[in-house]
């Protein structure tokens, strides 16, 4: 009731703190992958548009996207990692059907709080066998200096 008659508001998240998510959420599940792996992080591109009241601000916002690939050993088994991605990331996401046939391990994943999007699929990029990890942030508020200024890539850390 305080906020309502101050006229005060929770601030919009920002567009690095979503970003900071999303690298998280590629990190637990990288984590989950046992050594020996090599990852490998998509280059980080033109942040996509969305509107303010997505971000809950005046003004733009942005969705994060990040993208990684985990290089496995030929005997990992890829399938069975991938139907238990759901369980190791528990109650918080939820998976959600796609409804289209592929001839390959995959799963949608949903987060509602804080929003996100996680894809998990088996690859074979240049003839090895990968991991893809998709996921896409829930929207950030940024600004016109923010959205010209790059950002470090992200670096992943060893499985502790």
């Amino acid at each position: 009731m305080v906020a309502f008659l101050c006229g005060c508001s929770t601030p919009a998240t920002t567009y690095p703190e979503v970003r900071s998510e999303t690298l998280d959420a590629l990190q637990i599940v990288s984590d989950f992958v046992p050594e020996p792996k090599e990852i490998l992080v998509t280059p980080e591109f033109e942040p996509y548009p969305c509107g303010e009241e997505l971000a809950l601000q005046t003004g733009r916002g942005a969705f994060y996207t990040g993208q990684w690939a985990l290089f496995v050993q030929d005997g990992f088994d890829i399938p069975q990692f991938v139907r238990e991605v759901p369980r190791l990331l528990g109650e918080d996401w939820r998976v959600e059907e796609l409804g289209i046939p592929v001839n390959f391990a995959e799963v949608y994943l949903v987060r509602d709080s804080p929003r996100m999007t996680l894809k998990v699929e088996e690859s074979t990029i240049d003839g090895r066998k990968a991991i893809d990890l998709l996921a896409i942030s829930r929207c950030g508020a940024m600004s016109d200096e923010e959205r010209s200024a790059t950002f470090p890539p992200p670096t992943p850390r060893p499985a502790l």
